[in-house]
């Protein structure tokens, strides 16, 4: 049994986990699922009730942007500090900051060349020292720390920054859409930043600032304090607070009125289901292979989760470049396939009781435990669904909801048969803390606890991280094929968030992942 300690170990892997970034240019429009903008478009307004633009503000929380963990602060942030770069709906990376960059040794080595034309605040011109000390700021923070694991080394010269990887990635500019902030202020409560807003002396509003190329919509930024979710709510619809992040499969999904305009953006939070293989069906892989086929990922993301999911076979947000959509296309929710591979492989009703038996020398009765945490109606929905349709082509399966300690305890005890997580995977769609080998050497970061052995995982997915542009998609499908033949996990979907506003008071939104208010020289603002 883990300790207490390394329990904690754990849940801090998993928080690790959940930050990450992308892909490449897109093959397909991302458009059918992620708006681009709502510039331009003609809708009824609401007028704000003081004729203000406010955030809310949590004082428990810090409104550094590298540490800054509150989804309220983080908002804030996103109008005073820039990223390195941006990434876009569809993970292409855009430059900003770090205006271009080049790697070598395969991908170990980077250059990332610095916009010194751009200033802080302050007037001080950016320079290499700034981005590096931003970057190992983020290496050290609980909030980015999990994403850059794989850094050896960070150095920097006036007009770069040089990074050394322990492993060769060609995908690692994807990883830095993280705040940069002037060198030596990572302790003051307001780092000196370079984004179209400053914060004015006490904190209490934020101020146009029009270096760096920005022409701010509003003059000035109100930050007010609503504490408790009622509060917020209120001060919301009664237009005192005029935007709000929001995730609309949590539990604690408020639910705001329709009269308010709702632009969702993609997220790497990915749902998937892992097998315990070393229990009685668990360890082979014919039933994992047709357990691929059990789960209806439409009705997760079309139902569960309200319209906020999109569907996914792999672990890759399905509008990716390199996304296998053909390989992914056979993969479909299909009970008759599930009954097909099940009894080629000798699981199968022997006895005539409507009940399907897994012939172990004898006809065996199948009872699967299947365990989630209690976080999200949407996994709830899910796995109620998984054991209905199982149900009905006579497999029994428990469906076993516990709280964040009780599922760990369980996952590190092997005390189930399937498990449904949630995890926010690396923008470069790196899983590898999900598949590799669990050894007593990193037993502790580790978040495979499905007692998988096979080392070929990580084979695979490091040529796919190594590969260059022009190779990158068959290795990457190189990688799924291997996955979907052994499925030690299955892939069911990504989340997608939201940034709440008033109806026809804001024009030329455009949220992605790391910055809610992404090209704000586009807004239309009219607060009446």
């Amino acid at each position: 049994m883990k300790t207490l300690k390394q329990t904690a170990a754990l849940i801090l892997a998993a928080a690790m986990l959940l930050s990450c970034t992308g892909c490449g240019s897109s093959k397909k429009n991302a458009a059918d699922e992620i708006p681009e903008s709502t510039g331009g478009h003609d809708v009824e307004r609401i007028s704000g009730a003081d004729n203000v633009f406010s955030l809310n503000y949590n004082s428990k929380y810090s409104l550094n942007p590298l540490i800054a963990t509150n989804h309220a602060n983080q908002l804030i942030c996103n109008l005073v500090y820039e990223n390195m770069v941006e990434l876009d709906n569809n993970f292409n990376v855009i430059p900003q900051i770090i205006t271009s960059w080049s790697y070598a040794e395969g991908g170990r080595t980077w250059t990332l060349n610095v916009d010194n034309e751009r200033t802080f605040h302050d007037g001080t011109p950016m320079a290499g020292k700034d981005v590096r000390y931003s970057l190992e700021r983020c290496i050290s923070s609980d909030r980015y720390s999990g994403r850059f694991t794989n850094v050896l080394g960070v150095s920097y010269s006036q007009e770069a920054v040089y990074v050394t990887l322990g492993k060769a990635d060609t995908q690692f500019i994807k990883l830095l859409n993280v705040p940069v902030i002037k060198a030596g202020t990572g302790g003051d409560d307001f780092p000196m930043g370079s984004g179209p807003y400053s914060f004015s002396e006490d904190g209490t509003e934020l101020h146009a600032w029009d270096g760096n190329g920005y022409k701010a919509p509003i003059d000035t930024v109100y930050i007010k304090e609503y504490k408790d979710q009622t509060e917020i709510i209120t001060a919301f619809e009664d237009s005192y607070i005029d935007a709000i992040f929001n995730d609309p499969s949590s539990y604690s999904n408020p639910g705001y009125a329709s009269s308010n305009e709702f632009r969702p953006f993609a997220t790497t939070n990915m749902h998937y289901v892992a097998f315990n293989e070393e229990s009685m069906l668990g360890k082979y892989a014919n039933f994992r292979i047709a357990m691929e086929f059990a789960f209806d990922r439409a009705y997760l993301a079309r139902d569960l989760m309200h319209g906020y999911g999109v569907e996914a076979a792999f672990p890759m947000y399905p509008t990716c470049e390199y996304y296998p959509d053909t390989l992914a296309e056979t993969y479909h929710y299909n009970l008759d396939m599930v009954v097909q591979i099940l009894d080629n492989f000798g699981i199968r009703d022997y006895d005539d009781d409507g009940k399907l038996e897994f012939m172990n020398g004898s006809p065996q009765k199948i009872e699967l435990n299947f365990v989630l945490c209690s976080d999200s109606s949407a996994k709830t929905g899910m796995a109620n669904k998984f054991a209905a349709d199982m149900a009905s082509i006579g497999l029994k399966v428990n469906v076993t909801t516990l709280t964040w300690e009780d599922f760990m305890t369980a996952l590190q005890e092997g005390e189930f048969d399937m498990y449904y997580a949630e995890v926010k995977v690396r923008n470069n769609f790196d899983i590898s803390e999900l598949l590799e080998v669990q050894t007593k050497d990193n037993a502790e970061k580790s978040i495979n606890f499905t007692g998988n052995k096979d080392t070929s995982y990580l084979y695979y997915i490091n040529q796919y991280l190594a590969a260059s542009d022009g190779d990158r998609a068959r290795q990457y499908e190189a990688f799924c094929k291997y996955l979907s033949e052994n499925a030690t996990i299955i892939t069911l979907g990504f989340e997608q968030q939201e940034l709440i506003t008033h109806r026809g008071v804001i024009k030329g939104l455009n949220p992605n992942l790391g910055n809610l208010f992404y090209g704000i020289n586009n807004w239309v603002v009219d607060l009446g």
